[in-house]
């Protein structure tokens, strides 16, 4: 399995605090059978993006020697875009995936998204060729109480990461079961920040998915991820979700 989005690069942003926190959701990651972590700290634009990159650098030596056997490492980041104010394509370039042209993308969480957030995602896709992997898209109150904007993200050539909790969380489970049984869903992620509160739980969102009889939707998108880190991105679904009162189809 492939965990796309973490925090586990310690002291670099809200995520470990320490070598022992670090080490620790190392740890989980391979025991819940997690054989490649990509390490995405926030980027909010509050230090320029070689500073960033240097103390995530940093951040990666001091973990190098409790990296489990068998686990891969890559680099990347969360960028924050808001459609204002936001970074330039070069340094969003910049913070890509380790080895592939997808940056993960957080949104706002609360409120409408205007049309000039939509305007720089598209400017992005069109002016680079990159592609943005919109990050734990059920923690949004846009795409939950409007999951058509899950349908116009991926027309506009974005992919979609769900956080494996996601699965289990009574208020966002529905909304990932169909987003997953829509083909929706490109890639997961753990959104791992601490060993209590945040820890990695795989196990746990398997078999929810596979409870909900998903098991060939899950083994899919273990493909699909394994895929798009290896430069081979997934075709793009036209598929709509509507929301009718409480339940998702």
């Amino acid at each position: 399995m492939i965990d796309i989005h973490t925090h586990i690069l310690p002291d670099i942003d809200d995520g470990a605090s320490g070598l022992a926190e670090a080490e620790s959701l190392l740890r989980a990651e391979a025991e819940q059978g997690v054989h490649e972590i990509v390490l995405t700290p926030h980027y909010y634009g509050k230090r320029t993006v070689g500073q960033f990159l240097y103390l995530r650098m940093q951040a990666l030596e001091r973990i190098r020697d409790f990296v489990p056997q068998g686990v891969k490492l890559r680099l990347g980041a969360e960028v924050f875009l808001k459609g204002i104010n936001d970074p330039p394509d070069d340094a969003l370039c910049a913070l890509c995936i380790e080895g592939t042209k997808c940056v993960l993308v957080e949104l706002p969480y609360f409120g409408r998204w205007s049309s000039m957030l939509f305007s720089r995602l598209n400017e992005f896709i069109s002016e680079t060729g990159y592609t943005p992997i919109v990050a734990h898209v059920e923690r949004y109150e846009e795409t939950l109480q409007n999951p058509a904007t899950v349908s116009a993200l991926i027309e506009m050539g974005c992919l979609i990461q769900l956080n494996t909790c996601a699965f289990t969380t009574k208020e966002t489970k529905r909304f990932a079961f169909a987003l997953m049984r829509n083909g929706m869903v490109h890639c997961l992620g753990t959104d791992a920040h601490n060993p209590k509160e945040r820890a990695p739980d795989y196990q746990k969102a398997q078999r929810a998915v596979e409870e909900a009889g998903l098991s060939k939707e899950w083994e899919d998108l273990k493909n699909t991820t394994r895929d798009l880190l290896s430069g081979k991105l997934p075709q793009r679904t036209q598929v709509k979700i509507r929301k009718f009162g409480k339940r998702y189809f």
